[in-house]
């Protein structure tokens, strides 16, 4: 008996316990206060989408099929107009499918689109995490565009 009520009060102290710490704060409790005007940064929410990374823009970019391993090269950092321009692709293109581009674009949205000769869509790119672009369509394309070394 005395073992079964020592089980159960340390049972329900412990239960009261969690119980408090998982509570909300008491009202009146200061959180934050302590840590106000310490140089925290503030961010402008209206700016957070539109964040652009710095830095020169490469001479050339690489497109990397991720699936193959294969590659295409191409001069620039991307067209300079909304609308289809020539792609300068290198003749040192493995791809049959990367190697389709003739055209791109840049779009007010940030994408990367390539055309072949007709004007067709061959692939989008939104800008990347960690690299300049990843494919975004056609749905089952897995490249990426990074800045080509040499």
């Amino acid at each position: 008996m005395n073992f079964t009520a020592t089980v159960l009060g340390t049972g329900v102290a412990a239960l009261v316990l969690v119980v408090k710490l998982q509570a909300a704060p008491e009202p009146g409790a200061s959180l934050g206060a302590p840590l106000l005007g310490q140089g925290l940064v503030t961010v402008d929410p209206t700016m957070v989408g539109s964040v652009q990374t710095s830095g020169p823009k490469p001479a050339a970019m690489r497109l990397i099929d991720l699936r193959s391993g294969e590659s295409c090269k191409i001069l620039g950092s991307q067209p300079k107009s909304d609308t289809f321009e020539p792609a300068p692709l290198l003749p040192d293109c493995n791809s049959s499918k990367l190697s389709r581009v003739s055209q791109w674009r840049a779009d007010n949205d940030g994408t990367l689109e390539m055309a072949d000769t007709h004007g067709e869509t061959v692939m989008r790119f939104m800008p990347g995490d960690g690299v300049l672009f990843e494919s975004v369509y056609p749905s089952d394309a897995l490249v990426t565009i990074v800045p080509a070394r040499g």
